[in-house]
């Protein structure tokens, strides 16, 4: 299934018919609601979904119910304060039961972004002047400019993997009840959570529950680039245990192009590797043409059926 990210033509002033029209336009079998959507229009862009004949496809969570005030941010299901953290899964618990009532069957989990005292926004400036790594294969990333950043970040790594496992704790059983697969979205530099290796772990934890991972190209790439290692065979194990695709390449560090606009090394797309039926869902910026998502459309279809 090939599903249409919502991405590619925000709900906003304009409703959500606009969305639901390129997607039906485009070829299309579904829906993807991504984080920017708030809970209201998830529920008003299914029903436009729905009466257009469109799959339910999948969703992502926690979405706001409400447009956050200036320097506000939602709740993060990864962060380490308990009460920051119980906000995410009542948020959370709020995006299944709307998943659930239409016959959804994966919601995928954004854990947020961690905060280090390393800036992220000085590792971009390094990165955009090409002075973040050496180029040399040899080189050891720990002792560059995101050595800092790393180290902060596997000393926190056992706190937020905790966090993480105790959002999954209170989501898992809401989402079992309603048939629907959690699919852990992968988080590319250290400013973010889980890692491939942390949501590998998470994923043993809850061996046997409806639990997989949101298997994302471009971040696996971004990470490529930023000179940070995975193995192939962590490669295979995160795309075996993948209950969703992200379809989108990347430039650089950059991530949400659409899929054949940007870079992708060649073992990132292996359909024979991956669960069999695993939904498909086309990412890209908010100016995409009908064009270039029908085009989109059918590069997936083509690599993934």
């Amino acid at each position: 299934m090939i599903l249409c990210g919502s991405s590619l033509c925000p709900p906003g002033d304009r409703g959500v018919d606009p969305l639901v029209r390129l997607a039906s336009e485009a070829g299309f079998d579904g829906i993807g609601i991504g984080r920017a959507c708030l809970l209201p229009q998830a529920s008003q862009l299914l029903a436009a979904a729905l009466r257009a004949g469109l799959a339910p496809g999948v969703m992502a969570a926690p979405l706001g119910e409400a447009a956050l005030a200036r320097g506000k941010r939602l709740p993060r299901l990864g962060a380490e304060d308990p009460d920051e953290r119980a906000a995410a899964i009542a948020l959370g618990r709020h995006c299944l039961e709307l998943a659930g009532g239409v016959g959804m069957a994966v919601v995928a989990l954004d854990f947020g972004p961690v905060a280090l005292g390393a800036p992220l926004a000085a590792a971009v400036r390094l990165f955009a002047r090409r002075e973040l790594t050496s180029g040399d294969d040899d080189e050891d990333v720990d002792d560059g400019p995101l050595g800092p950043a790393l180290r902060e970040r596997r000393r926190r790594g056992g706190a937020l993997v905790d966090a993480c496992r105790w959002s999954l704790e209170g989501l898992l059983p809401h989402a079992e009840r309603r048939g629907i697969t959690l699919a852990v979205e992968l988080g590319p530099t250290p400013w973010t959570v889980p890692s491939p290796r942390e949501a590998l772990e998470l994923l043993a934890l809850f061996g046997g529950g409806a639990i997989g991972l949101a298997f994302d190209p471009a971040k696996l790439m971004t990470m490529r680039a930023l000179g940070l290692p995975v193995s192939d065979g962590r490669v295979a194990a995160l795309r075996a245990a993948a209950a969703l695709v992200v379809e989108n390449d990347a430039v650089g560090a950059d991530v949400g192009y659409l899929p054949g606009l940007g870079e992708r090394d060649a073992d990132l797309t292996k359909r024979e590797e991956l669960p069999a039926k695993t939904p498909v869902v086309v990412v890209g910026p908010a100016d995409t043409t009908g064009d270039e998502a029908a085009a989109a459309a059918a590069l997936a279809r083509a690599r993934y059926e």
